[in-house]
């Protein structure tokens, strides 16, 4: 009994399916509860914006927050790293993805290309459309910050789709057996009038339903007051085979649940009970050890030096101050007599009095140069925890002149130190999104239809964004050096050049650094130019075999043949042959 969930209001035990739901998250709010002191202290010290730990009215989320943050190099080294990460890996102004299939002689189909083409379009137009983009760059802060991040996505009437960004504190979730995270959880607050917009009224049938709504909301409906707030915990995980009828397709059959739970609610109601046919969520870690469901993050690894930081900053302005503004002494013939310690203020001094005016208690010459130095080296530990040094390199570079291989090679180390987190967020952010937003599009008649070489064919994703082009940047450049040493040898060993396929090597070179396949012609194109140019060299050949023979011709007409010379010493020679 001890472990069963309690109404609010009533103080029994919850049982049946909220019960169930309420237990669960209660038992991941425990799991989740050993993050949370640390999460609060970045919070503190780096993001005093976000991260949500406590239930607080409207009209105290304005507060300020920032009390403990002297230097703000630890935020703006996030907002670099979150900057660069948005450009680098989903940069809404140039394309990062592109479709391709497993076998690439594929690819040479007629047909295909173009189709993908066609299809890339359509995916990155309805993520443009939608605030995919705007949510991805609080998806970066949270992952540099807190290790951890959440994007919920709901279908859209219009813009097809819709994703909502959550904090640290805000949710919980957990894994499958695979290391998969299945579940996620989040509690929060509706107003009255949200709870009535989305689980009253139907939206689509125009019908209404109160059955599923407490009194006390229904009461405070009525009261007209709409902007009550009442907690909700919206819990998605996987629903038991046992609880699914397969050969239904409803909502509460699908392979996902998706429930609202209304604090304080009567009996075993819940505000909903509908499902998805896959995760609809996207919990990608910045780094997770094994077993750990909760992700570490540079802000987890670069606290000690930013409250290092604070510390250091408060005691250099407290040593200029003692400086500048010194505590000061006075004879005790000065107390009660009027002075002052303004520029340009007077204090009278009897000498016969043994009056000696302000002095200093003691003189303070703090070493600012040691100081600051000590200060520096501890930013630039923050700003390279933070990868500020490369993402910053990119920011401010002039991207018509910087290329993947010229990143790769300033700053080659940084590039490999960052591979496992690109390949962990490929995995558990944008392969499912890239997945979700074509099932979309596909659901909503968007997509062409596809030839008939790709009929079953799964698809694969390519990442073309500018951080994956410099990891494979290596490839690029060991092919350039390849072709530049045979150039090299060719010179004194021609056939060298032999050993090299350069059909291969370019279209492997546009592979690796992500060329539009649009701008690559077919193989058989290429068969067809090369014959067709062949057919036309060996007719301008003939041609001009022929227009040397009528040439001949025309002189041999021409010439001399009754005065001795050459050509009649030729023709007598051939008839004396004959």
């Amino acid at each position: 009994m001890a472990d069963q969930p309690m109404s609010h209001m009533t103080g029994s035990p919850i049982k049946g399916k909220r019960g169930a739901l309420h237990l669960r998250w209660k038992q991941l709010e425990d799991d989740r509860s050993s993050w949370r002191s640390h999460w609060m202290e970045i919070t503190d010290y780096l993001l005093p914006r976000r991260g949500r730990y406590l239930q607080e009215s409207q009209n105290s989320k304005g507060r300020k927050r920032s009390t403990k943050i002297v230097d703000n190099t630890g935020g703006q080294a996030l907002r670099t790293l979150s900057a660069g990460m948005m450009s680098g890996m989903t940069s809404p102004a140039r394309p990062w993805f592109r479709l391709r299939t497993p076998d690439p002689d594929l690819m040479d189909v007629p047909g295909v290309k173009l189709w993908l083409g066609q299809v890339e379009v359509v995916l990155r137009s309805i993520l443009s459309r939608s605030n995919f983009y705007n949510s991805a760059a609080s998806m970066y802060t949270e992952l540099g910050a807190f290790g951890t991040g959440a994007m919920y996505r709901r279908h859209h009437p219009s813009e097809v789709m819709n994703f909502r960004m959550f904090t640290a504190g805000e949710f919980v979730i957990a894994e499958d057996e695979y290391g998969v995270v299945d579940t996620l959880g989040r509690k929060t607050d509706f107003t009255v009038s949200q709870i009535i917009e989305d689980f009253v009224y139907d939206k689509y049938t125009q019908k209404e339903d109160w059955s599923n709504v407490s009194q006390a909301v229904k009461r405070l409906w009525s009261q007209k007051n709409y902007d009550a707030r009442v907690p909700v915990i919206h819990m998605i995980q996987p629903r038991r085979n046992e609880d699914r009828d397969f050969a239904k397709r409803d909502g509460q059959n699908k392979r996902f649940m998706d429930t609202y739970l209304e604090g304080g609610a009567d009996g075993d109601k819940l505000l909903r009970d509908s499902g998805y046919d896959s995760f609809p969520a996207y919990c990608p870690r910045w780094d997770a050890l094994g077993g750990d469901v909760y992700g570490v993050s540079p802000g987890m690894e670069t606290l000690g030096d930013i409250k290092q930081l604070q510390h250091e900053q408060r005691r250099k302005a407290q040593a200029i101050d003692k400086m500048v503004n010194p505590p000061m002494i006075a004879s005790m013939s000065m107390k009660g007599k009027p002075s002052t310690v303004l520029p340009g203020g007077t204090t009278y001094v009897d000498p016969v009095a043994g009056g000696t005016g302000f002095q200093p208690a003691y003189l303070v010459q703090p070493r600012l140069n040691e100081m600051m130095m000590d200060i520096q080296e501890v930013q630039q530990r923050i700003q390279r925890g933070f990868y500020a040094d490369l993402f910053a390199m990119m920011i401010n570079s002039d991207r018509r002149q910087m290329t993947a291989t010229e990143v790769a090679e300033r700053h080659e180390e940084k590039l490999v130190l960052l591979g496992p987190v690109l390949q962990r967020l490929n995995t558990e952010f944008l392969d499912p999104l890239i997945e979700d937003t074509f099932l979309f599009a596909l659901m909503d008649g968007r997509i062409p239809p596809p030839p008939p070489a790709l009929e079953g064919v799964d698809l694969e994703i390519k990442y073309v964004s500018l951080l994956a082009q410099a990891q494979e940047a290596v490839a690029a450049s060991s092919i350039e050096r390849t072709f530049a040493f045979a150039g090299n040898l060719s010179a004194v060993f021609p056939e060298i050049v032999d050993n090299l396929d350069a059909d291969e090597a370019i279209r492997s070179y546009g592979e690796v650094l992500g060329t539009s396949a649009d701008i690559m012609r077919d193989a058989e194109q290429v068969a067809a130019m090369r014959e067709r140019r062949a057919q036309q060299q060996q007719m301008e050949q003939q041609m001009a075999m022929a227009s040397q023979g009528a040439q001949a011709a025309k002189v041999l007409s021409e010439a001399d043949t009754q005065n001795p010379n050459a050509l009649t010493a030729l023709l007598q020679g051939g008839r004396q042959t004959v």
